[in-house]
């Protein structure tokens, strides 16, 4: 008896073993790599809204149009995720045929990319002037809230963004007053990409490699928070008074999925091959890059509800590799008007 169980443990093993070998022997998988080649970039930096104190008083609402120039009009970088590439930096494909001389595919040249690219491959093209409206709201003596909307045109390219956030501050018998502002700013850019997807499909009835090339461009609108520091004088009897705001911000730049294939390349339709699981490792990621900011300037009051602010931001790039440059310098002019 004890024998006869036993070799019924030994059958339902092996029955087990080949039922799982068999399945996965039979399985065939598509393995899917993307890679983000080059992107160009056209968009503003993200500004934090600059608040003066001058009064505790509430409810009130400020209404500040605002105007920025920016010297500095280019930056490129590198991002993560290029494809490996050969001893002259290009991604080398081969080109395999039907048996009747038409295109079939493209496949990457077996052993020919062994090397790391190291070329920049993120390009930003930024606008000259943006332009403005900001809105803030006291809703006690030390609570407020704001909001504001922001435009600009490059390259034929008409871009919307704004800010949304609390504020907190206050004011001294001194003449001196803070307010700290934690946001989010919200920011469409247009992008010009491409990228590479290539494809493995392996099982026991078909083998077979191939590379989609894709070229996207688009807009899209990523959200990002911001933490904002302001210290000014409120010196009614002086003629001038200064503020100084500081903070960080986060931009994002490139957040998409590829979706329209390269006319340049896809000229040919690939076998529909039926995988039982798929596997994709998108390599590309998400660039987002921080900006540590200051900015110094003058105030005028020139009328008891309005007053001119003057002054210049300093904005440095803290996580783009290889920055062509880190500092951006971007003189504002900004209108303050209260009721």
């Amino acid at each position: 008896m004890k024998y006869y169980k036993l070799i019924l443990r030994i059958v339902f093993s092996l029955i087990l073993v080949f039922l799982i070998y068999g399945c996965a022997s039979k399985e065939t998988v598509k393995t899917t790599t993307i890679y983000l080649q080059e992107i160009e970039l056209i968009g503003p930096i993200n500004q934090s809204p600059i608040h003066l104190t001058d009064s505790s008083e509430t409810p009130s609402i400020t209404f500040s149009p605002k105007f920025s120039y920016n010297t500095n009009k280019n930056v490129d970088g590198k991002i993560k995720g290029h494809t490996p590439v050969n001893e002259n930096g290009i991604f080398q494909i081969d080109t395999v045929f039907n048996p009747d001389g038409s295109l079939s595919h493209y496949q990457e040249a077996p052993g020919a990319n062994r090397f790391q690219y190291t070329q920049n491959n993120l390009f930003w093209d930024m606008p000259s002037v943006s332009a403005g409206l900001d809105v803030d709201i006291k809703i006690s003596r030390n609570f407020a809230l704001f909001g504001g909307v922001n435009y600009m045109v490059e390259n034929n390219k008409s871009l919307w963004g704004g800010n949304i956030g609390l504020g907190l501050f206050g004011i001294s018998q001194k003449g001196f007053a803070f307010r700290f502002d934690v946001g989010t700013h919200f920011q469409s850019i247009a992008y010009d990409a491409f990228t590479v997807e290539s494809v493995q499909i392996t099982g026991p009835s078909v083998s077979d490699e191939y590379v989609i090339f894709y070229h996207d461009v688009d807009e899209v609108t990523n959200w990002n928070p911001f933490v904002n520091l302001t210290i000014n004088s409120c010196f009614p009897e002086w003629i001038f008074n200064f503020f100084l705001n500081t903070g960080y911000s986060w931009q994002t730049l490139v957040d998409f999925d590829p979706q329209k294939p390269d006319d340049r390349y896809y000229e040919y339709e690939l076998n529909p091959f039926y995988s039982d699981r798929e596997i994709v490792y998108d390599l590309r990621g998400e660039s987002t890059i921080g900006f540590f900011h200051f900015t110094p300037g003058l105030t005028f009051n020139f009328a008891d509800n309005a007053r001119l602010l003057v002054g210049s931001r300093f904005y440095f790039i803290t996580q783009l590799k290889d920055a062509s440059t880190t500092l951006f310098i971007l003189p504002m002019m900004q209108l303050d008007f209260s009721l």
